[in-house]
């Protein structure tokens, strides 16, 4: 018992929801699989649970390492990876795997990775060391954008163009983070307005080279027509703006004048059937039926699949489990205010529980279609990885914290002495 206190230091709560969570996500993902393990891996669904298993400790081992770093070597950690990290994002956009007409990951030894999870591990944690060391001192509105805007702006459009969702997720955890980092409420307005610039002007350029693209694509269909080869039917490729604009309108066409199985509502279609056929208590573990229609049940729909192995109480359970989370993360920011690793807790705390409530809103029917999973629940080696770590940094934060007793002059003294550190040869 000695030993485990030892190694799982920090505040047991967090411990104790995480290892729920990924008991949870066995048996579920699991259940959800077993298409996958058909098509995959020969109707070896042990397969499919050993290699979760595996992602899972993973996961655990990224947590209880990273709970052992102290917390305030992540702002140094964060101020070196910065660059690179944006280095690593357009090298994806350029290089990157191309699936669904989206660059979104890259192969590493074999492995499927995902460079934007850790961007926005890097950047919530540099903002955090940014704002504790330009409190209090005067900083005029170029400070602010070389020093807070540049990063933010740089980060979400390189994420932005590949994946909307997770652009704008980390977009909103930074403006709230700075919120609570007290910057002035002019400024946070001046970013969002150069959101919205920067977001428009790569709108319409998206625009201008999709037609451009669709020209070309018909002309070549023409030509090859009049010399009698057979080409498939041509499709029209659709901008960002249209791809978007068709998600949210599909929320709210009426479901009796549209065709629910096309490729454009089947997604939605079988996600209600799972919600809709289900009751109080649900229909049992692995007695899902839409597990075999939904794309991608393990990931973008596990709620969905929850809901409907586990009923109401099931999604009542996850969704608690998750306001626990964030409820230990608020009381280190009650505890000590306005100091980097209370900054850095709550960005990644706010991360977390809000990926997990875009991914339930998706499930249920409350919000257009992401592809956002559910953190430490749903199967992805990347997207466990990440969880594991930034748990993992909350965990540093609860540990050292309550070590140290450390209050916020000696924090920011500790911060500069990092600092100093850097510029030594």
């Amino acid at each position: 018992m000695n030993i485990i206190n030892k190694i799982l230091r920090g505040d047991k709560v967090i411990w104790i929801v995480s290892l729920i969570l990924g008991i949870i996500s066995l048996i579920v993902v699991y259940s959800a699989t077993s298409a996958l393990a058909v098509s995959k891996y020969e109707g070896d669904t042990g397969k499919v649970l050993m290699k979760h298993l595996a992602m899972l400790i993973f996961g655990f081992a990224m947590m209880i390492l990273a709970s052992r770093i102290n917390y305030k070597r992540y702002a140094k950690i964060a101020l070196l990876l910065m660059i690179p990290c944006l280095a690593l994002l357009l090298y994806t956009l350029v290089f990157g795997r191309n699936i669904n007409d989206a660059s979104r990951s890259i192969n590493v030894g074999g492995f499927s990775f995902q460079p934007s999870e850790m961007a926005k591990i890097i950047l919530i944690t540099y903002l955090a060391r940014q704002l504790i060391m330009m409190e209090g001192s005067v900083y005029n509105f170029k400070d602010f954008i070389l020093r807070l805007a540049l990063p933010i702006l740089v980060t979400a459009a390189l994420i932005f163009s590949e994946n909307l969702s997770t652009a704008v997720i980390l977009v909103a955890v930074c403006m709230v983070l700075l919120f609570i980092g007290r910057v002035k409420f002019l400024h946070l307005l001046a970013l969002v307005g150069l959101c919205i610039v920067g977001m428009s002007a790569y709108l319409g350029y998206d625009a201008i080279k999709t037609n451009i693209e669709n020209k070309h694509r018909r002309a070549a269909q023409q030509d090859t027509m009049v010399i009698g080869e057979k080409t498939d039917t041509y499709k029209e490729k659709q901008n960002r703006i249209q791809t978007w604009s068709n998600r949210l309108k599909s929320m709210g066409e009426d479901k009796e004048k549209v065709d629910p199985f096309d490729d454009k509502h089947m997604q939605r279609t079988y996600a209600d059937i799972a919600v809709a056929s289900s009751s109080i208590f649900g229909k049992g573990p692995g007695k899902s039926e839409q597990r075999n229609f939904l794309p991608h049940p393990y990931s973008d729909f596990i709620f969905a699949i929850i809901i409907e192995e586990y009923g109401l109480i099931g999604a009542v359970v996850v969704l608690l489990l998750y306001l626990i989370l964030f409820t230990r993360v608020l009381r280190i920011v009650i505890k000590r205010p306005l100091t980097f690793g209370s900054l850095m807790a709550f960005g990644l705390g706010f991360l977390v529980i809000l990926q997990a409530m875009v991914n339930m809103g998706v499930s249920i029917g409350l919000l257009p279609v992401t592809g956002q999973p559910l953190p430490f629940v749903s199967m992805g080696g990347t997207s466990l990885m990440a969880t594991g770590l930034i748990l993992g940094m909350i965990l540093s934060v609860t540990r050292y914290m309550e070590d140290e007793n450390m209050n916020k002059e000696q924090e920011l003294q500790a911060l500069t002495e990092i600092t100093e550190d850097e510029r030594e040869p």
